[in-house]
């Protein structure tokens, strides 16, 4: 019988077991700049955060961690485990394949555009003040791919028309 996870089954109260967090790590890896996988999941968590108004301190009661580890999440400095990105997932209401999109097969292009560098995060935060800027991310997140693609291509249309 498969045990598959339908979208459904996030349930909000659900925590990441609280003692996982005081475990050491078996092993130590040292790495002098993020993963381009976890800087990618990284920036959708952000993403998806700012889209929903939610603080890093909100979203982190809500899986038992501190705000600090989410920033790191964000950051891309530390890997998401499966059972948080799954919280993560449910607590910000965003299907698992919404932390993938864009990001390219090393021998495959990417699916989707590839999200804003998040050099600066800083400098983002103005964006999601606007409460039509939140909107309009909102609305594009939760469109399906075909139609972000649309949006983007006649973005790119328009842009090059006005300079």
């Amino acid at each position: 019988m498969s045990r598959g996870v339908s979208s459904q089954s996030c349930n909000r109260s659900q925590a990441v077991d609280p003692k996982r967090t005081e475990q050491k790590q078996r092993r130590t890896i040292i790495v002098k700049e993020a993963h381009p996988v976890d800087a990618h999941v990284g920036q959708r968590i952000f993403l998806a955060r700012q889209a929903k108004g939610m603080s890093q301190k909100i979203l982190a009661a809500r899986l038992g961690i501190t705000f600090q580890q989410i920033q790191k999440y964000e950051k891309g400095k530390n890997r998401v485990s499966s059972s948080v990105l799954y919280g993560i997932m449910c607590a910000l209401d965003v299907p698992a394949t919404y932390f993938f999109d864009g990001l390219a097969a090393p021998d495959r292009p990417a699916l989707e555009a590839d999200p804003p560098p998040m050099r600066n995060s800083k400098a983002m935060e103005p964006l999601f003040r606007a409460q039509e800027n939140v909107n309009l991310l909102q609305n594009y997140l939760a469109s399906s791919s075909a139609v972000r693609k649309a949006v983007r291509s006649l973005l790119s249309v328009v842009a090059k028309e006005e300079t």
